[in-house]
C-alpha cells in the first residue's frame, strides 16, 4: 500500500479494507500536484474510497469498474480502477477536468494493472 497518499496529517491513518496501487504515469502526475490538492484528493480516499470505492454517482459509466473524485475549485479529476477480487483501487490518471479523460482512455487501453 502507498502510505505516501494516505498520510492525512493531523487525521493520522485510518483503516482501509482495499489497498491502494498507483499507475507509474499516475505517479508523475501525483508529484506534480500542488499540495492544498494532494491534501483533499487523499482525505476523499483515506476517509470514503478505501472503505467504499463504489461511488454510484461518481462511476464512469463508459469505462468498467473505473470512478472519479473531482475537486471543483481548481477542476481536477483523480480517476481509479476498483478491483474487488484483491480488494486493490488503483489511481490510474489525475489531470485537469479537460484532460484526465483522454489520458485514462489511452492508460486502460495499455492496461491498468
Amino acid at each position: 500500500m502507498h502510505e505516501d497518499y494516505l498520510s492525512t496529517g493531523g487525521l493520522g491513518m485510518i483503516k482501509a479494507i482495499y489497498d491502494l496501487a498507483i499507475h507509474p504515469l499516475a505517479e508523475k502526475e501525483w508529484g506534480k500536484l500542488d499540495g492544498s490538492i494532494k491534501r483533499r484528493f487523499k482525505e476523499k480516499l483515506a476517509k470514503e474510497r478505501l472503505r467504499q470505492p463504489r461511488v454510484a454517482k461518481d462511476v464512469l459509466r463508459e469505462l468498467p469498474d473505473c470512478y472519479k473524485i473531482k475537486i471543483t475549485t481548481p477542476q481536477f479529476r483523480l480517476i481509479y480502477h476498483v478491483n474487488d477480487q484483491d480488494r486493490v483501487l488503483t489511481i490510474v490518471a489525475i489531470a485537469t477536468r479537460n484532460d484526465v479523460y483522454e489520458e485514462l482512455r489511452s492508460r486502460l487501453a495499455r492496461g491498468v494493472e
